[in-house]
């Protein structure tokens, strides 16, 4: 499990990408590359699936549907975190500037993928 899915992060893992991490909703990292050293999302996952969590719950308090994916940016990095499947996040932590769309659109394309390899 953990090779096909490491193989799969390190494809997600573009130029501009610092690090990429599979993760459940209790925030435990499932499988994580970190690209330079410097950003590990071990530290962040449990954050990260609590603003995940804050986000579906906004979504459906407006009758929006289920949450997708929510990008932060700031003035060094950008941070696409994207539901998988019930209880699973993606992370991907981009340089500024970094194509979000191009890394959001990745993911959604291996998503299938991934899911099958969950644990």
């Amino acid at each position: 499990m953990g090779t096909k899915l490491r193989g799969i992060l390190q494809e997600l893992a573009g130029d501009d990408t610092r690090a990429v991490a599979l993760f459940g909703a209790d925030g435990q990292v499932i499988e994580a590359v970190t690209k330079g050293g410097g950003h590990d999302l071990h530290r962040v996952a449990p954050d990260l699936a609590a603003l995940l969590k804050v986000g579906a719950y906004c979504a459906r308090k407006l009758d929006g549907g289920d949450l997708d994916h929510v990008t932060m940016t700031t003035e060094t990095v950008a941070v696409l975190a994207v539901t998988i499947g019930p209880g699973h996040y993606l992370a991907s932590v981009l340089d500024a500037g970094g194509n979000v769309a191009r890394a959001r659109m990745q993911i959604r394309r291996r998503k299938a993928e991934i899911t099958e390899e969950l644990p």
